[in-house]
């Protein structure tokens, strides 16, 4: 079998990076310019890039039995890449919905000194307020199972008395009742659809610790697909934050029927970190939207398109029309996996043609409404088929693109964890529907699902092609899946939920950053969520820093005002001694033995009342230091002290 040739793309065509030859695409724009966003993510004033469709196919080349027809299958990605930078339209109107419900003031953990949920919550909400521009708008929407009135916003501007009318709102903020979405979604969408200006972009974040108690289910098994909620969905991209005990669930259908994404915090640990990070990942991609309406037609002339794997983008219009992508954030990058087949033709040895391969073209709009104009782009690959010189069929032309690959995988794993999460739900199905607590599974529900998480996941390792055949791993990004996979197995363990899997599902089914709360929960983010990522870290550390000072000094203070007490005890005996009353002090003649004893006796019984004293406020001060201050900080404020007294 001759060894295969890939096609050569055009000199002017972009290349998807890492995947090899065989791409090919029609757009010729400069590469992407990267801005570097300031304090508050301003926009940077720039001409318009367009977002690139591309597609890679495998095989590039065809080795053909010349005598005999026969049906073979292949693979393809073709990627949606969209700019880096953007234009300066990037004005934005968030609805924030906040459940309020009582479980969101319990502590964040068992310790007195944890803030609750609601105080945690508060403080990532400023920082998130504070990273607004002027020119963008926000509403405060805080609901149990209902919306509450009296701590509701609508939308207003940043600029001006907005940022802190938001801010009072917010500290402002009661907990009560129990938990119901769809009151607050349906409040969030009227405030949007309101809008007298319709060329911004408009998205909701739903924030929740809680169980839906209403009657109504939030699942595709439950919702008839002409159900009014589902359009109530499409209008706007919600992005949910589910915090321990919340309907990981019901968070994750809203999320993926809107075309937004799922966070999920179920541990304690670094907890402020997290729900910090978890808002600033996700304002950093509202912020930088750069295409609307985003849809990716695939077709083909000569080969039969068998399956496209989209993750959670699907076809939202009439059969046979492209599949809708929606909003795209500056720098993300979706890749679809076309599966097909193809026969071979009865031709001559040698070169005898080039076949018609994938043709890939993206509509999208610059900005929302229905007066923005629509942009294209457009990109086609063939392939070129090489007759063999002898009679035999030839073996599979070559083994597929390592992005083809890594794609193939992607979606293999998101289908074995949906496999998962259906076993559990059969599992508690079976045991009468009576293991689960406020929200969560019980602990041997979800043993049982680790162990079955852990034994599918070496199955499938050992067992699939496309695993096998990606090596090395380091290369394709796929040893983070399998350390992710490892990490779910550690935390259903845990007791801690099926949050983590909901929300790896979403990242992946959507291509874009979420907080799992796992190993490479990095993944997907732009560089402008780093960077809004990094200034949390440094907003934590100068706060940490604050507190590390202030409490320093309190300790400092403290220790100070123990020993000025023991001192001013001290100055007072010593005052009492050198004061003894003047009736024993006797003249120089006068003076005999009696009345020199009686002097002895009266300065020995100050001076050992004294040491009992002060021995006795030296224990009580001891008493008090230990109770007010850590190991630590009392060696940190003892070296300060010391050195002052030796002043």
């Amino acid at each position: 079998m001759a060894a295969p040739v890939p096609c050569s793309p055009s000199s002017s065509s972009p290349q998807i990076p890492g995947i090899g030859s065989g791409l090919q695409s029609a757009t010729t724009s400069p590469p992407p310019q990267q801005h570097t966003p300031n304090r508050r993510l301003r926009l940077v004033k720039m001409a318009s890039e367009k977002v690139r469709v591309n597609a890679a196919m495998n095989p590039p080349i065809l080795l053909v039995d010349y005598s005999h027809r026969a049906r073979l299958n292949g693979t393809a990605v073709v990627r949606v890449q969209a700019p880096s930078s953007m234009k300066s339209n990037g004005s934005i109107d968030i609805v924030t919905l906040l459940d309020v419900s009582h479980s969101i003031s319990w502590m964040a953990s068992s310790s007195d000194e944890t803030p609750s949920k609601m105080d945690l919550l508060k403080n990532a909400l400023k920082f998130i307020i504070s990273q607004l521009d002027d020119n963008d708008r926000l509403a405060i929407v805080a609901f149990n199972d209902q919306v509450i009135k009296e701590h509701t916003t609508g939308i207003l501007e940043i600029s001006g008395g907005g940022r802190m009318a938001i801010e009072k709102k917010v500290d402002g903020l009661v907990t009560q009742g129990d938990t119901a979405f769809k009151p607050s979604l349906e409040h969030a969408v009227k405030l949007l659809d309101d809008r007298a200006d319709k060329t911004r972009a408009g998205c909701i974040v739903l924030i929740s610790d809680g169980v839906d108690k209403s009657q109504f289910m939030w699942s595709h098994e439950s919702l008839a697909p002409t159900d009014p909620i589902r359009g109530l969905l499409r209008k706007y991209p919600v992005h949910t934050l589910g915090l321990f005990k919340a309907d990981p669930k019901a968070l994750h259908y809203i999320a993926k029927e809107s075309y937004g994404t799922y966070s999920s915090i179920t541990d304690n640990k670094d907890l402020d970190k997290n729900i910090m990070e978890a808002l600033a990942v996700c304002l950093a991609g509202l912020k930088t939207i750069v295409a609307f309406d985003t849809c990716v037609d695939i077709t083909s002339s000569s080969l039969e398109i068998t399956r496209v794997d989209s993750g959670g983008y699907t076809r939202r219009a009439a059969p046979g029309s492209g599949i809708s992508i929606g909003m795209l954030c500056a720098g993300e990058v979706k890749d679809l996996v076309v599966y097909f087949s193809y026969t071979t033709g009865s031709w001559e040895r040698g070169y005898y043609t080039t076949l018609s391969g994938i043709t890939a073209r993206v509509t999208y709009k610059d900005m929302p409404g229905g007066q923005a104009s629509t942009s294209t782009n457009n990109c086609s690959v063939s392939v070129a088929v090489h007759t063999t010189q002898d009679g035999s069929l030839p073996a599979n032309p070559c083994p597929p693109f390592p992005l083809v690959l890594q794609q193939m995988v992607r979606f293999k794993v998101v289908d074995l964890l949906i496999g998962i999460l259906q076993e559990l739900k059969a599992l508690k199905k079976d045991a009468g529907g009576a293991k689960e607590k406020d929200g969560v599974d019980d602990p041997v529900l979800q043993s049982i699902a680790a162990n079955m998480l852990q034994r599918k996941w070496m199955e499938f390792k050992q067992s699939d092609e496309s695993w096998k055949a990606a090596t090395p791993k380091s290369l394709l990004d796929l040893g983070s899946i399998d350390g992710d996979v490892n990490a779910m197995v550690g935390i259903l363990r845990k007791g801690l939920g099926v949050g983590c899997i909901y929300s790896w599902l979403s990242s992946h089914e959507m291509q874009r950053a979420t907080v799992t709360g796992l190993p490479a929960e990095a993944m997907f983010r732009t560089p402008v969520m780093e960077m809004m990522v990094q200034k949390v870290h440094r907003q934590l550390l100068l706060k940490e820093a604050y507190e590390q000072v202030a409490e320093d000094r309190a300790v400092y203070d403290g220790a100070i005002g123990l020993l000025d007490g023991i001192n001013k005890r001290f100055q007072l005996w010593c005052k009492l001694d050198a004061e003894v009353p003047p009736a024993f002090q006797l003249d120089h003649q006068h003076q005999d033995d009696e009345s020199r004893n009686l002097t002895d006796v009266l300065h020995g019984g100050i001076s050992r009342a004294r040491q009992h004293d002060i021995y006795l406020a030296a224990i009580h001060a001891i008493k008090q230091w230990q109770s007010s201050s850590t190991p630590e900080r009392r060696r940190m404020a003892t070296g300060r002290t010391s050195r002052r007294m030796h002043a």
